[in-house]
């Protein structure tokens, strides 16, 4: 019988520390059993050939192609950008012929990094066809120098790390980026798709430039650096900020000291869920107000949540889209099914899972 190649990733939603990653802070983000499989086998075809279930698409891409030729947010495109990220550390690497198929839990665009799960996945999957052991960092790392580097998206470091190492981690956002292993809560977690799709090189770009440059001058002004930044400094600089800025500045701050205090809480024993989710609710706020990527539509969700007795909620991922991500203990159903009958949204009950993995039957 032909040898089956499997590998696993998982989609991910981030806790705390939206739009931290790009500024090198410190963020929490937690694997969710909504899986990307990927089946391989040897095949007598050149090339290799690409069944995407999901999409009802077959490709084929070169066993070595000389660039990312494909439309960029493509499959295509991100298949042979996983490719290239192996071609420039294993230059003389023989890609075998392949018959490949692939599957997915996790919608498209909803801000549960389906993009970062299909690279890991993929890179996992042809790091044990060719007999290459890759430590979860080099796998993170494969991915975003394929996503980042090759395909041009502007993103961090986060959402390969989430779905290479899974669990909840706290990753600082430095080179070498460093992680850490979090505990885990005694809460479920809802995830609500607000099917209002969202794209992290239309989110990110402009807004993390304005954003870098807002962070840079006041780095110039106070003389600090942004992992010194506080609410306090903030205050006491207010006049000599526009407006705008200091509501930019503003987020950034709350987000990163919620971030802190998140972590504090779950590096404890005993846990207080309630808060962590008064934190993730506090975060919402401030990337509605602060960072201004919120909607009309994942507020709604939010504050119905709330109504409903969650914990907490907020976005995850860039915002201006995608999906929320609620927490609760003992109720779950109850406002699960409650989301449901308001919103009439794909509504998903989801448990922190672990990272990609690997297996080779025969």
């Amino acid at each position: 019988m032909n040898t089956m190649f499997y590998s696993s990733s998982p989609a991910r939603v981030c806790l705390y520390g939206e739009h931290q990653d790009y500024l090198k802070l410190n963020v929490i983000p937690a694997a969710i059993n909504l899986r990307l499989s990927i089946y391989s086998t040897l095949s007598e075809n050149n090339g290799i050939h690409v069944t995407s279930k999901d999409l009802n698409k077959k490709i084929k891409i070169a066993k070595s192609p000389s660039s990312s030729v494909s439309k960029r947010g493509s499959l295509d495109s991100y298949l042979e950008a996983g490719l290239l990220t192996f071609k420039k550390s294993y230059p003389d690497l023989f890609v075998p012929s392949l018959n490949v198929t692939i599957e997915s839990q996790i919608p498209i665009a909803s801000g549960l990094s389906s993009s970062a799960a299909l690279l890991v996945g993929w890179i996992k999957n042809l790091s044990g066809i060719l007999g290459i052991e890759l430590k979860k960092n080099q796998i993170a790392e494969f991915a975003y120098d394929a996503e980042h580097n090759i395909l041009g998206v502007p993103c961090g470091k986060m959402d390969q790390y989430a779905c290479s190492y899974g669990e909840i981690i706290r990753l600082s956002s430095t080179e070498p980026p460093e992680v850490v292993q979090l505990n885990k809560p005694d809460i479920d977690l809802i995830v609500v798709d607000s099917q209002t799709p969202k794209f992290t090189s239309d989110v990110h770009g402009n807004k993390v430039e304005t954003i870098k440059k807002i962070v840079n001058r006041f780095e110039k002004l106070t003389n600090t650096q942004l992992p010194d930044f506080s609410s306090d400094i903030l205050n006491k600089n207010q006049k000599e900020l526009t407006n705008a800025d200091f509501k930019i500045l503003e987020g950034v701050i709350s987000i990163k000291e919620y971030t802190e205090q998140a972590e504090i809480e779950l590096s404890k024993t005993s846990i207080s869920i309630e808060i962590l989710g008064e934190l993730l609710t506090k975060q919402h706020s401030a990337l509605k107000e602060g960072i201004n990527v919120s909607l009309p539509i994942l507020d709604k969700i939010v504050q119905e949540s709330l109504d409903l007795g969650a914990l907490g909620g907020k976005l995850t991922g860039a915002g201006l889209g995608g999906s929320v991500v609620i927490m609760t203990k003992d109720n779950t159903e109850e406002v699960a099914q409650g989301l449901k009958q308001k919103l009439n949204l794909p509504v998903r009950i989801v448990e922190v899972d672990e990272g990609v993995i690997f297996k080779k039957t025969d």
